[in-house]
């Protein structure tokens, strides 16, 4: 039995579980985005021979002996530098559409499925779905128009935060950036400048707490976490972070499972606000969020737990 990893050469959490998998002598395969271009990948069908078959450099996995497969990171395969620029994007696509149909099959464990992860990323979504169930939600508005995100602003008793409607990164020519969630006022709404890009606000919740639960299979870790700045965004590598052990209640955790079933998920990271009274209140679920630093600060189990997913 062997598992097939998809990721990207810079995943530090893909990095941290292979090391787990090397110590107890388990089968992988790695198939990084990057090394799509440079493999070997063969589909064939003929009357003797069914073949699906990835080799890199050394390595190579025949593709009918994968039991599971982690997704972590979108295949998009990056065509050598030795072909046109006017060919590139068509060869992208053909490597890209060439890999996933050699790794796609519906008769194997996925963590978590692609379809289901494309569809999961989508938070107005999950915000419909979470509410639809039961978990308390923040009052939310997305909008371009600059009255309403000012009127909104306005009302929060609590004040109003702004954070992107998608994944947050900012990429201005060789530079990156992450754009976290931010406080804002109604006066920053003051001229049509907006109108180019909706903007998601919601009311800030007071906090006692950030809460990170993580589901692994049957398995949740939960964790508070948080910051002497009393950050709306703990991610900020700027602030100084506490975390510590914590549990989610009964019925919110089963709403949680509910919420992964409705969603498709087998893993999925939650983000929730605890607020002074106690109540947890839900902000997103990310089908492949980060998990490694928590095993490391509070010595949860959770490359056991993925293990137990993958192997048992």
């Amino acid at each position: 039995m062997s598992l097939l990893i998809l990721t990207s050469n810079q995943d530090l959490s893909a990095d941290y579980l292979i090391v787990e998998l090397i110590a107890r002598g388990l089968p992988y395969f790695r198939l990084n985005a990057e090394d799509i271009s440079n493999a070997k990948l063969k589909f064939e069908k003929t009357t003797d021979i069914f073949q699906r078959q990835i080799s890199i450099g050394p390595r190579s996995i025949n593709l009918d002996e994968i039991r599971s497969v982690w997704y972590r990171r979108a295949v998009h395969p990056t065509p050598t530098a030795a072909i046109s620029p006017p060919k590139r994007a068509f060869v992208a696509g053909e490597l890209r559409h060439l890999a996933l149909g050699l790794v796609l099959d519906d008769r194997i464990q996925w963590v978590n499925p692609i379809d289901k992860v494309s569809v999961a990323e989508h938070k107005i979504y999950q915000l419909r779905c979470a509410e639809a169930l039961g978990l308390r939600i923040p009052q939310t508005l997305v909008s371009e128009d600059p009255r309403a995100l000012r009127e909104f602003a306005a009302r929060n008793r609590h004040g109003t935060i702004c954070k992107p409607i998608f994944h947050g990164l900012f990429v201005e020519g060789s530079d990156r950036y992450s754009i976290y969630t931010r406080r804002v006022s109604a006066t920053d709404f003051t001229d049509e400048s907006y109108a180019d890009c909706p903007v998601l606000l919601q009311e800030e919740i007071p906090r006692s707490a950030d809460v990170r639960a993580t589901f692994i299979g049957s398995k949740c870790f939960v964790a508070d976490i948080t910051t002497e700045e009393n950050a709306v965004d703990w991610r900020d590598p700027r602030l100084s972070i506490r975390h510590a052990v914590s549990t989610l209640d009964t019925y919110t955790e089963s709403l949680c499972r509910q919420l992964l079933r409705r969603l498709g998920l087998v893993y999925g990271a939650f983000d929730f606000i605890r607020t002074p009274e106690g109540d947890l209140v839900f902000l997103e679920v990310n089908p492949t969020g980060e998990w490694a630093w928590l095993e490391e600060q509070l010595g949860f189990n959770m490359r056991g737990a993925f293990i137990d997913l993958f192997y048992g």
